[in-house]
């Protein structure tokens, strides 16, 4: 009696004298072993089957019935349906490919406590007319009502004039913010105002004393949230400041009422 082999692409082949009966039966129990692997892989896997004909014929598609007598019932990959005498059959061979990888489910905390933290680039003219990047780091944390909806408290540091020409001045702020979707990736929005306080700075190069003074400000920021932590934003960001200056040598002073109007580009981390 001929034996039963097992192959490298987890097919079967057939030897021609394995009895009918017993090769009926192994058929059988491939189609059936076929199918609950498939039902149990639908969702992750695409399959077909590969039937390879003793005369050295290959057809590749799905086996869709085993008809009595053994023949096989296969539909190809172009939809055309075939009969195979189980008699031609060689072997018969299943790969499957692995699906793409599913959707992080949505999962984001839309509602309860916040904390969000951004650093952003200042982009614009300084008082002086002179083209400057200055920098922003802020933190909010608040309280999320609902997915579009929340309110938080806030402080930060935003440095104007990176050379040294004006002060730093530190912000305390309120502000609300939102997400338009439930979606891992989604647009967002956030405004902000408050006041800001002045360092001091003089200037030694000029010989002239400063004070300054800050003065409330305002932020408008849209961008999007990736995933549940990192967003990107755009925005204006304004900011009012004062400087009182008076010269050690002739006792000249003056007063400059800057408004600041920068554009600010940043990143920032939601937890």
């Amino acid at each position: 009696m001929g034996s039963l082999h097992s192959n490298r692409t987890g097919g079967f082949l057939f030897n021609s004298q394995v009895p009918m009966k017993i090769r009926r039966l192994f058929l059988v129990f491939i189609l059936v072993f076929t199918g609950v692997r498939s039902y149990a892989q639908q969702n992750t896997e695409d399959c077909k089957d590969i039937v390879h004909l003793k005369h050295g014929s290959v057809f590749k598609g799905k086996i869709t019935a085993l008809q009595v007598g053994g023949d096989l019932v296969m539909t190809t990959w172009n939809g055309g349906t075939m009969t195979i005498p189980e008699s031609n059959v060689k072997r018969i061979v299943q790969r499957c490919k692995e699906s793409k990888a599913a959707a992080k489910p949505y999962d984001f905390k839309e509602r309860g406590l916040y904390n969000a933290t951004r650093l952003g680039v200042l982009v614009g003219q300084d008082y002086f007319g002179k083209n400057n990047t200055g920098f922003t780091l802020s933190h909010c944390t608040g309280w999320m009502f609902r997915r579009w909806l929340g309110a938080g408290i806030g402080a930060g540091v935003e440095v104007y004039s990176p050379d040294g020409l004006e002060t730093t001045t530190y912000p305390v702020f309120a502000e609300v913010r939102g997400y338009l979707s439930a979606r891992n990736i989604t647009p967002f929005y956030s405004i902000s105002t408050g006041w800001a306080f002045a360092g001091s700075k003089d200037d030694p190069d000029q010989f002239i004393t400063n004070k300054w003074s800050g003065g409330w400000m305002a932020k408008a920021q849209i961008g999007y949230r990736i995933g549940n932590n990192l967003t990107l934003f755009g925005g204006i960001s304004l900011q009012r400041k004062v400087r009182n200056w008076r010269s050690d040598w002739g006792g000249e002073w003056g007063q400059d009422r800057m408004l600041h109007k920068r554009l600010e580009l940043g990143f920032g981390l939601v937890i």
